[in-house]
């Protein structure tokens, strides 16, 4: 049996892609010994670390609706959380990280020092919580008199936390970036020209994933010059919005093709 280590990115309703990802390693019969994730990837990775199937994953997403989830606080206008924590406790219950049945690594950013926090050991919920916690979207999450923001400001492919030489490190950020942001789109063989609220945020959208792709770049050249093996896979979901989630059969589908092709 082969043994790997997994590094999970984030992504939003792109990450979705990781589950059938883990579907193929368990087909294949390739044993995963530790697990980092970020953001989504945490979400998954503890849910994969506590032996939930990628099955059981596939019918959460299912059942789960986008919107109640949704609790605005009214005085900031973003997301306050308390819904989400409850349905990460649904998932979660009151488990550990110390319990789960893989070695598990969830990243978090402290909100006054901006630095990596590597949880190993505490509820799960909460740690999910800080790492999903994406600035301007979510509140931060607060544990034990501690603020936390989503750990992808740190290392959106958390590959230097994992101790193995031979790490699958699943990115949903890389696309073809050299390609123009279209000022057009045709509906039913007319041309219009996009708003400029529409064409801003392609704009956002592109240099927030050149950002991310970087900071990707650099952790694995890091830990390929120290020797470790990262495998590297990247299922292109540029067609995917972060907030698809409705979208989640065909977008983990991508990861399985993608994985697949690699191995």
């Amino acid at each position: 049996m082969k043994t790997y280590w997994l590094a999970l990115w984030g992504g939003a309703a792109r990450g979705i892609a990781h589950i059938w990802v883990l579907e193929y390693l368990e087909e294949n019969d390739i044993k995963i010994t530790e697990v980092s994730g970020t953001s989504m990837g945490a979400l998954i990775g503890a849910a994969y670390a506590l032996w939930k199937s990628p099955a059981d994953m596939q019918q959460i997403l299912a059942n789960m609706s986008l919107l109640k989830l949704i609790d605005l606080n009214m005085k900031s206008w973003i997301v306050s959380g308390k819904k989400v924590e409850n349905f990460l406790k649904v998932l979660f219950w009151d488990a550990r990280i110390e319990d789960t049945k893989i070695p598990l690594y969830i990243l978090g950013t402290h909100l006054e020092s901006w630095k990596k926090k590597v949880f190993t050991s505490g509820s799960i919920v909460e740690a999910v919580r800080a790492s999903i916690s994406l600035p301007s979207v979510f509140t931060p999450a607060e544990i034990e008199d501690k603020k936390y923001l989503d750990g992808g400001l740190n290392e959106n492919l958390p590959v230097s936390v994992l101790s193995s030489q031979n790490i699958i490190a699943v990115s949903v950020v890389r696309e073809d970036f050299s390609k123009n942001i279209p000022t057009h789109k045709k509906i039913f063989g007319f041309e219009f020209r996009s708003s400029f609220f529409k064409y801003n945020y392609r704009i956002l959208k592109r240099t927030i994933g050149i950002m991310m792709k970087n900071n990707e770049d650099f952790h694995i050249e890091l830990c390929r010059s120290r020797g470790k093996n990262i495998i590297l896979i990247a299922p292109d979901v540029s067609d995917y919005e972060y907030f698809d989630f409705m979208k989640y059969e065909e977008i983990s589908k991508l990861g399985y093709e993608e994985i697949r092709k690699v191995f």
